[in-house]
């Protein structure tokens, strides 16, 4: 399959693009800039021009759609809306007119809501799934979520297959890749080591502090949740590959928390009125990727707490 990647070349995208390489894929990134990864096609262009677009769809079976606004606080509201959710329409339109029968879009878990809000929220019961009430606090989960509602209206009208995944906590805790993100995207600026302290251990630490904008979500408000970049880059190849799925919303997060407090005793301590619909055991992950798992056959591989990044901050923590 000939895969157009849009923002293949941000911090996320060299992930996808090496998993579809793998795969025995032919991928091919549109973007701004060139992706760091080789072996992939590039086509530079702005994915709020429809030309721009329909010239990079020809020859493409599949799309996936990555390009965005990253987190709130990083555009103004006009750009925030316009690139998200108006520049999906446009993907989805260029699709459509170019004959390619699938895409893939990369929405996030602050489509519901629990994610970058500075109010603490309470879920209605645990674990989360996608059949959760959504209510985003920022307008980065709110152009999610409008985006998730856009891919829904093509697949309607047009039979646009349309897949979104909610990608809950990208981290980047496997060496290798991680050395390719912070070349990328808005960790460009950041060394791997900078990366983990400010992004990672800072959410081990579970500070009451200031904390950073932009930067990491409080970890009590995205509920813990972590996705290994890796898993995520696999949810994308398995969904591009699926030929049944004609539109569906799936979370895609790992199986444990990135909490050292096991699962059991943060919601006891911070959700104790909460409806649970099962008990979580160890680390167990706050949200649930069931239907990922059973429609997708998505099954999360990795976890920091074996990760490259975990032996660093031992060392770290040692010296």
């Amino acid at each position: 399959m000939n895969v157009l990647v849009t923002g293949g070349s941000g911090t996320i995208g060299g992930y996808v693009l090496r998993e579809l390489l793998r795969a025995g894929h032919e991928a091919t990134c549109f973007s701004r800039t060139a992706p760091r990864v080789k072996g992939v096609r590039f086509i530079t262009g702005d994915v709020t021009n429809i030309e721009d677009i329909e010239k990079a769809c020809d020859g493409h079976d599949a799309i996936i759609h990555l390009a965005a606004v990253p987190g709130p606080g990083r555009a103004t509201i006009e750009k925030m809306l316009h690139v998200n959710v108006v520049a999906t329409g446009l993907v989805l339109e260029a699709a459509v007119k170019s004959g390619i029968s699938k895409v893939v879009f990369a929405s996030s878990g602050a489509a519901s809501g629990f994610s970058f809000q500075t109010k603490e929220l309470f879920p209605q019961y645990l674990p989360l799934d996608e059949d959760h009430l959504c209510e985003p606090h920022d307008d980065y989960g709110l152009s999610k979520l409008l985006a998730e509602i856009t891919c829904r209206r093509y697949t309607d009208a047009f039979g646009l297959q349309t897949i979104c995944l909610r990608i809950n906590h990208n981290w980047y805790v496997d060496r290798e890749g991680a050395e390719v993100a912070v070349l990328s995207g808005w960790a460009q600026s950041l060394s791997v080591e900078e990366l983990w302290v400010q992004r990672y251990r800072k959410c081990l630490q579970d500070a009451e502090g200031n904390w950073p904008k932009p930067g990491p979500p409080r970890p009590r408000n995205l509920l813990w949740a972590v996705t290994d970049a890796r898993d995520a880059a696999q949810a994308f190849r398995r969904a591009v590959e699926n030929d049944t799925i004609q539109h569906d919303v799936f979370q895609i997060v790992s199986s444990d928390t990135c909490s050292l407090t096991e699962t059991g005793q943060l919601v006891a301590r911070y959700f104790p009125q909460v409806q649970l619909k099962s008990q979580f055991v160890g680390f167990e992950s706050l949200l649930s990727h069931e239907r990922a798992t059973k429609r997708l056959g998505y099954e999360p591989q990795y976890t920091w707490r074996d990760s490259d990044f975990a032996d660093w901050l031992t060392n770290a923590s040692s010296s």
